[in-house]
């Protein structure tokens, strides 16, 4: 057996290991994911790729969003979201619970800058909804995107039960316009309140 099929023999084992678990993600609020995002966007996935990092320890997955609504900070006309994970030739990295942008997907994005410059989804996949248009007379709906992700309850010394604020599972199958109201009503109260 040489190297490169004892790789992909590894590869392998590894992507069935990680679909028998979850990643362990602490369940947020509307308002921590509003407070916690410097840009919250709605935007179309127009392309994604994936590459390693400059260090070749992790392969990063990139999309490119093209930006069609821009509900908090400032933002150009395409925006590049990185998560962890991908495919680079033969080996593949896989880490459950990280977003997936298919190109055309419609979505509203709460994101954050991480320390050396890439925007990432907030609370992972917490912070993505998908816009579903079912029907040309029917207004687009929201869908919380939580794959592979088992949410906790927040961390000791916290409330029991939902994090304090707007749980998102009631916000799933909202109206986008009802949805980016709430955002925006969020985005726009006093500093003070937001804490």
């Amino acid at each position: 057996m040489n190297l490169r099929s004892s790789l992909r023999s590894l590869v392998a084992a590894a992507f069935v290991a990680g679909a028998a678990q979850a990643t362990l993600v602490e369940r947020v609020s509307l308002e921590q994911l509003v407070d916690g995002s410097a840009r919250i966007v709605q935007g179309r996935c127009l392309r994604t790729w994936s590459a390693w990092d400059a260090t070749h320890q992790n392969i990063w997955t990139h999309s490119e969003i093209q930006v069609t609504d821009l509900l908090k900070g400032d933002a150009g006309q395409t925006v590049v979201v990185s998560e962890l994970g991908g495919e680079v030739g033969d080996l593949g990295m896989r880490v459950e619970g990280m977003p997936q942008y298919q190109p055309g997907e419609e979505m509203v994005l709460f994101l954050y800058q991480t320390p050396i410059g890439l925007w990432r989804t907030s609370g992972l996949g917490q912070g993505k909804f998908s816009v579903l248009r079912d029907a040309p007379a029917s207004p687009p709906r929201v869908r919380a995107d939580l794959q592979g992700a088992a949410l906790t309850e927040p961390a000791a010394g916290a409330p029991p039960g939902s994090p304090q604020g707007t749980d998102l599972r009631r916000l799933d199958g909202l109206t986008l316009d009802s949805f980016k109201t709430q955002v925006r009503v969020l985005v726009s109260r006093p500093a003070a309140a937001a804490r």
